[in-house]
């Protein structure tokens, strides 16, 4: 399975579990409001188990993104630093 999906801050996400014949299942539905965007909404859903390594995983990236940002400004600033030295 291939999944692309971009999130802004502006993303509306829901979320809830339900019970079906064959087990337990969480869902996420978003709705995405881009100009020109083709792809305005959709649902993924999973098994509680999956789903919540689907958020372990997501965390991860977004942390791992947010110290790479700040290991950029932090280099950046040192070599701006070297240059006026």
């Amino acid at each position: 399975m291939n999944l692309q999906l971009h999130l802004t801050d502006d993303t509306q996400l829901r979320a809830h579990g339900f019970a079906a014949p064959t087990g337990l299942f969480a869902e996420i539905h978003w709705d995405v409001s881009l100009p020109g965007s083709p792809i305005g909404q959709g649902t993924l859903w999973g098994t509680p188990r999956a789903m919540r390594r689907l958020a372990e995983l997501a965390t991860q990236a977004a942390i791992q993104a947010e110290e790479e940002a700040a290991w950029q400004v932090h280099t950046a600033a040192a070599v701006r630093k070297e240059r006026v030295a």
